[in-house]
């Protein structure tokens, strides 16, 4: 199995410094690893210098990418590419859509999940569970409060597909009830302003209020009982504390529920937030890619590596 990650910019001959313990402990494993020019591909669109360092082999090899985020165009360009290195990555480029996007796999964790919306950026704006359909050009506050109608008065939180801005929870990211335009423009606006062009489109979910274990020491919003479970090929191998600024109790998750739906995912490796709720339980916040999934500071990444590794 080899791992691909992302060069440091300034020294692209070595490891993005985020991940150089990682590569440490592959060094150190069964596992081998490659590096790429993540701004090569990203931001200067040239495929051929980022896999620059990416050894060819006629007999394909199989390979997890550890790295940025990208988006699916990229991630698309990005596996094509190193299959004629002769590398088969981990996930395919529907698959990792499939868990990079929150409204890709709504209708897998609808059930256990606070009910969301979306205007996708273009033409369309989908509205579920209604499968409603709407027509628009850009992000009006019209169109936007007509999608919001499931919500009623409910207080909901904005984020695009991928992220939000949570660090900026009253300005970018809450909005008290989902019926106050003036209040949805606000933070509309504000969360275009920082975000820029929203991956996806715009995402509105109900505000569901989660155990809370404190505030963030550097933004102060609010950080809840919340953890990070990494499925391989189905099966839970990592669970980590999501803000590990914070000390969390002591107690077991309800694996067996979150195996059922894991189950459904079109993903070999992937992430699943989940977050207890002070009425309705325990339940999914969303899923992602495993590639561009972060492991806390505190974490036995040659544990995590072990559970990876051929046997």
């Amino acid at each position: 199995m080899e791992i691909i990650f992302c060069a440091n910019p300034l020294n692209p001959q070595n490891v993005d410094s985020d991940y150089i313990r990682e590569a440490r402990v592959v060094s150190s494993s069964l596992l081998y690893y490659s590096i790429i020019n993540y701004e090569a591909l990203v931001d200067d669109h040239d495929i051929e210098k980022a896999l620059k360092r990416i050894p060819k082999t006629k007999q394909y090899r199989p390979a997890i990418y550890r790295g940025w985020m990208m988006t699916p165009e990229q991630y698309a360009i990005f596996y094509h590419a190193l299959e004629h290195h002769g590398i088969k990555l981990i996930n395919t480029p529907m698959q990792y859509q499939h868990c990079h996007y929150l409204p890709e796999n709504y209708s897998i964790i609808q059930e256990m999940t606070p009910k969301t919306v979306w205007v996708k950026n273009g033409i369309d704006a989908k509205v579920f569970p209604e499968q409603q359909f709407l027509r628009q050009e850009d992000f009006s506050i019209t169109a936007i409060m007509k999608t919001l109608e499931p919500f009623g008065d409910c207080p909901i939180i904005l984020k695009d597909y991928v992220k939000s801005q949570k660090h900026y929870w009253h300005d970018a990211c809450f909005i008290s009830s989902a019926i106050d335009d003036i209040a949805v423009s606000k933070v509309v606006q504000r969360f275009l302003e920082l975000q820029g062009h929203p991956e996806g489109g715009l995402v509105f979910r109900e505000y569901v209020p989660f155990e809370s274990i404190g505030r963030h020491p550097k933004s102060g919003m609010p950080l809840s009982l919340e953890y990070r479970i990494f499925f391989w090929h189905k099966k839970p191998i990592a669970i980590f504390p999501y803000w590990y600024e914070k000390k969390y109790p002591q107690m077991e998750l309800p694996l067996k529920k979150f195996e059922k739906v894991a189950q459904l995912v079109n993903s070999h490796f992937f992430t699943m937030d989940v977050a207890k709720s002070q009425e309705l339980g325990w339940m999914i916040v969303e899923l992602g890619d495993g590639q561009v999934a972060g492991l806390p500071d505190n974490v036995d990444i040659k544990a995590f590596y072990q559970k990876i590794a051929p046997k």
